[in-house]
């Protein structure tokens, strides 16, 4: 009998995954992949456990959910049931593709606020269609039988009846069943942290052309928003070199050349006062940059390209640091 995982690559669901193994069920691992990008590594968990990995995208149908949330949003911009609909619906597409004939999830009865609740596990299941298809086996004792339990497949009294947030009896699972690497839990989702909650905001409002293809910038860099012209500054050396990756198909990026400062990067579409900005950009947060035209190296595309940029308006407000802050967005 053939089960589908829902591999986050945290510790939970790798769990979930192995008390499954175990019973003799044939595994299959899917890791839904947020626009927004992610820092969990379900390869190496699918390689602890053995089983093969699938990775599917939540693609525009993630970014329609948030916009408009059936069941709204938790404290910040977390549409956590609707999104919890949604992976089980996409899951259930795959189950179909790969002939498994239940999803197991590793959620734990009340460990999230919103989305974790006994009467809102039922409310998901239901509304995605899936009810009696979802184990949950680090709560299924808490939970009513599912099918591949009615069905002898899964045995209920090697499942847990786990709930809460308290984190130890994970740990002292993972030590028994011995992983040669122990993942630290899921982190919390991007959604529900506060000092995103204006550019998320912004990203709802105002970015409604390529939504999916964008939406990695969101977790990089410094973002300005003028009006509707979006404007992104690395914070250091890494922040530069990620987002002159992501920037690439996704608009246009400029690094000084010889004078020390961040990277300025312009998503799609990009404003036709763009050197306007971007010299201000580099006055403000640069150093020792030097007056008057300024070298500067474009990324665009695949390409790269040396480029001087001049200073059109003297008395520009994007030379001028409070002009910044108060277009800041957390």
């Amino acid at each position: 009998m053939k089960g589908l995982l829902l591999l986050s690559g945290g510790l939970d669901s790798s769990l979930a995954g192995r008390i499954v193994l175990d019973m003799g069920v044939d595994l299959v691992a899917l890791h839904l992949e947020s626009p927004f990008g992610c820092d969990n590594n379900p390869e190496r968990m699918a390689q602890e456990l053995g089983i093969p990995l699938i990775r599917k995208p939540k693609g525009d149908r993630f970014i329609d959910v948030l916009r408009e949330p059936e069941f709204g949003y938790g404290s910040v911009a977390n549409p956590c049931i609707d999104c919890r609909i949604l992976m089980f619906q996409l899951g259930q597409e795959v189950m179909d593709e790969v002939g498994a004939t239940f999803l197991v999830t590793g959620e734990v009865a009340g460990q999230r606020p919103m989305s974790q609740k006994k009467e809102t596990l039922f409310l998901i299941d239901r509304e995605a269609g899936m009810e009696g298809k979802i184990l949950r086996p680090l709560s299924a004792r808490l939970l009513p039988e599912t099918f591949p339990e009615q069905e002898g497949w899964v045995d209920r009294n090697r499942l847990f009846g786990w709930a809460g947030r308290s984190r130890k009896p994970q740990l002292e699972l993972a030590k028994q069943f011995g992983f040669s690497f122990t993942p630290s839990p899921a982190g919390g989702c991007l959604l529900t942290d506060s000092n995103f909650k204006e550019r998320l905001g912004d990203f709802i409002r105002i970015d409604q052309e390529r939504p999916s293809e964008v939406a990695p910038l969101i977790r990089f860099g410094r973002h300005f928003r003028f009006g509707e012209t979006w404007v992104i500054v690395g914070r250091d050396a890494q922040d530069n070199q990620t987002l002159e990756g992501l920037i690439r198909g996704r608009g246009m990026g400029f690094h000084p050349e010889g004078f020390t400062g961040p990277g300025v990067f312009f998503p799609e579409p990009c404003p036709p006062d763009m050197e306007t900005i971007a010299f201000g950009a580099f006055h403000v947060f640069g150093k020792r940059v030097p007056e008057g035209p300024l070298p500067l190296r474009a990324i665009m595309g695949d390409s790269d390209y040396p480029v001087t940029f001049h200073d059109p308006q003297p008395e520009s407000p994007y030379r001028n640091s409070v002009y910044w802050n108060a277009h800041w967005r957390h």
